[in-house]
């Protein structure tokens, strides 16, 4: 029998799992060179992901343990606040990433038009949902687990079995995050239930400013171990309550790391039970929801409010053409196509709902800074140390958003490119447009960052100028690297943000932009640290120094914008449309 005919023959789930199986064995056999230099680069950058944070996890279970009594039980609670955030970090992921992959993807609105059950097209989806939502998951958690297991020096099985652990606990959260995603869409379709859900979410977080504090550490002293516990395992306790499927996980851990096997066989078959449970609602009960939502967005799209000048794009785009206006020596078809790209990101739901995400979790970190500042905190070394982590922090911030939201950019034009193309504008021109508006964009947002830790932190002035002046270089350099890498390695047929950033070009954009915040932050701090922590006063030697790390990073700067952009500038003469 033909391989053609005996495909015919399989169900459509099937024949789906036996695409994407040769799928892989084609990629394995006949790679070419982009893959094998992919392949290259995400190894190399995982093996030193692994191997750096197993050694500070090492270094940071060594240190807590060691503490007299109380060692295990605060790593037994670092355990449980460390899975309760990951698991509310996958469960938003496979939120954020479902909205794309089931309503908004051109391959699932095909598959709707198919003599096909709904609920086959949505089974195969959560499969590619879960697999691109959950990889993260152990990646980040690994490194940690590997150290705490040779740190107790436990076998091999103990990582087997962790694994096996995690496999069922990954698909209940994948399923909690997809039921939210089915039961979000409906509420926002209806404008009644929008408007209380906004409400509800106002509340929740005007609750949280309210009853969120930071701890007075002013009111404690060295000695008051006691009160320091207390205080430190009650703020904890809502990531140790039991009825939390990361509860069963770190129960399921930690018991198996001490043997004991009754506790270990309770929590993992809870795990199994609910994750099983989940796993069947998704097989048999999403069909008509899905389709009902499916339903309900593009209609939305088509005939809804979708087409309508609503409020919020009238405002996105009075406030993009508000930004291009204040850009000096841009083009009107430039400063259309960057309003172009500012209101879909607001249009588009999987864009600015990541974006909010982030800087709803960050609003934690900046809450937290205050808290650093003390007025006993005199000692030089350490408003150093916390200075130049917060220059790190900031910066590493800045790239994710260059990496997550302006790489993407280029390829996001995909099967448009040839009406830009016969605009009165040169690709050069589009690509200069793009990394002008992406620079000034990210440099304000983070400036306003910037601008809001050092009211928490207060820094001396030659310090804010340091690290003021250095984010403002390193937007137009990590710019440059999005924008850059976007056109040298384009990705024009795929739609999807997610899977653009996902793929080659994306991965080597994070790590060369990682690279390119190490190499700063050491040319700037290991010289400027070590003479603040020496001289109390700013004396001749002191400047000069300062003077030498200007000059230095602003030509390292001005090298990773330059270089980048005339790469790029080449590659767009031999690209084809």
């Amino acid at each position: 029998m033909r391989p053609v005919e005996k495909i015919r023959k399989l169900p459509w789930f099937r024949i789906m799992l036996t695409v994407a199986r040769r799928q892989m064995i084609n990629r394995i056999q006949r790679p070419d060179r982009g893959s094998k230099l992919m392949t290259a680069v995400i190894l190399g950058f995982i093996l030193g992901y692994w191997v750096f944070f197993t050694r500070f996890f090492w270094e940071g279970i060594r240190f807590i343990m060691g503490i007299p009594a109380l060692g295990e039980l605060l790593l037994n609670r670092m355990f449980y606040i460390l899975f309760a955030f990951l698991m509310v970090m996958l469960a938003f992921s496979c939120l954020i990433v479902g909205y794309s992959t089931f309503f908004k993807n051109r391959e699932t609105q095909w598959h709707m038009t198919l003599p096909v059950p709904y609920q086959d097209v949505f089974r195969w989806k959560f499969i590619e949902t879960t697999l691109l939502a959950s990889w993260a998951f152990l990646f980040l958690s690994g490194p940690l687990l590997l150290a705490y297991a040779i740190y107790l020096k436990l076998s091999l099985w103990f990582l087997f079995g962790v694994t096996l652990i995690y496999l069922p606990f990954a698909l209940l959260c994948a399923v909690l995050g997809t039921w939210c995603l089915m039961a979000f869409v409906k509420i926002m379709h209806h404008p009644i239930s929008r408007i209380l859900f906004y409400m509800g979410a106002g509340l929740l977080l005007a609750l949280a400013y309210a009853f969120f504090k930071p701890v007075n550490v002013e009111s404690l002293h060295e000695l008051q171990v006691t009160p320091l516990m207390n205080l430190l395992l009650e703020n904890s306790q809502a990531a140790a309550e039991p009825l939390l499927p990361s509860y069963w996980l770190s129960a399921c851990i930690l018991s198996l790391s001490s043997g004991l096997w009754a506790k270990l066989a309770f929590f993992a078959l809870v795990i199994l039970s609910h994750s099983l449970l989940g796993v069947w609602s998704i097989l048999f009960l999403t069909g008509g929801v899905f389709y009902d939502n499916a339903s309900l967005v593009q209609d939305r799209i088509l005939h809804g409010p979708a087409l309508k000048s609503r409020p919020q794009l009238r405002w996105a785009a009075r406030l993009g053409r508000w930004f291009v206006s204040a850009l000096p020596g841009i083009k009107p078809g430039i400063r259309a196509l960057i309003v172009k790209d500012w209101t879909i990101f607001w249009r588009d739901p999987a864009q600015w709902s990541q974006f909010a995400i982030f800087f709803g979790l960050l609003g934690f970190y900046f809450i937290n800074l205050r808290s650093l500042h003390q007025p006993n905190l005199q000692d030089r070394f350490w408003i150093s140390i916390i200075a130049f982590l917060n220059l790190t922090s900031l910066a590493l911030i800045l790239a994710t958003l260059t990496t997550r939201f302006i790489y993407p950019q280029f390829s996001l034009e995909g099967r448009h490119f040839w009406l830009i193309n016969m605009a009165p504008v040169t690709l050069q021109e589009v690509m200069l447009g793009k990394f002008w508006a992406s620079a000034l964009a990210s440099g304000a947002l983070t400036m306003s960052l910037m601008a809001l830790s050092f009211q928490s932190l207060k820094l001396e002035p030659f310090m804010r100028l340091l690290i003021g002046y250095t984010i403002g270089l390193l937007s137009f350099g990590l710019s440059s690297l999005a924008i850059s890498l976007g056109v040298i390695f384009p990705n024009l047929k795929q739609d999807n943000p997610a899977r653009i950033v996902s793929g080659f070009g994306g991965t080597l954009c994070l790590v060369v932009s990682l690279a390119y915040i190490v190499l700063v932050v050491l040319l700037e701090a290991v010289p400027v640290h070590f003479l603040y922590v020496r001289h109390s006063e700013m004396n001749f030697r002191f400047a000069s120094v300062l003077i030498l790390v200007y000059i230095v990073i602003t030509a390292v700067n001005a090298l990773v914008t330059v270089i980048p952009l005339s790469l790029a500038a080449r590659k767009l003469k031999t690209l084809e449309i």
